[in-house]
């Protein structure tokens, strides 16, 4: 990318959009060149505020926190195998192993998301015509 605030090379993200939350946490994950467009007036401000305290201002819901959090982790993933593990029919010598493998994936992939949601800032945030043009140089 020669330009990074190049239009083309930004994802846009409105706030009008159902998902605009998901998409910008996982953006954050993926330090994706973002230009945010607060459309719906919530009032976010990626300048000063991390994506949790941005998410409470859009009086955000558990399941868009949620959601966000699962675009962002493997805690889902965890979740399914330790679920799947009790009810599948192989031998109960598997069971740990599943079990195990499973607090793993919800272990990391929470703390992931968790740091995301809570410290993570980029380094470079602007506002123009557009909306916040938010980068990763």
């Amino acid at each position: 990318m020669d330009n990074p605030n190049n239009e083309k090379d930004s994802l846009v993200l409105y706030t009008s959009d159902p998902q605009w939350f998901s998409k910008l946490a996982k953006a954050y994950k993926d330090e994706v060149p973002v230009i945010l467009n607060d459309d719906a007036k919530k009032g976010v401000d990626p300048i000063n505020e991390t994506l949790f305290a941005m998410g409470l201002k859009a009086k955000l819901g558990v399941g868009e926190i949620t959601a966000a959090c699962v675009g962002i982790g493997m805690s889902a993933v965890g979740v399914g195998i330790i679920v799947m593990a009790f009810f599948d029919p192989e031998p109960t010598s598997k069971l740990g192993l599943a079990i195990a493998g499973g607090i793993m994936l919800v272990a990391t992939g929470g703390g992931t998301a968790i740091y995301i949601l809570s410290n993570r800032k980029p380094p470079s945030v602007r506002f123009g015509p557009r909306g916040f043009e938010i980068n990763w140089d």
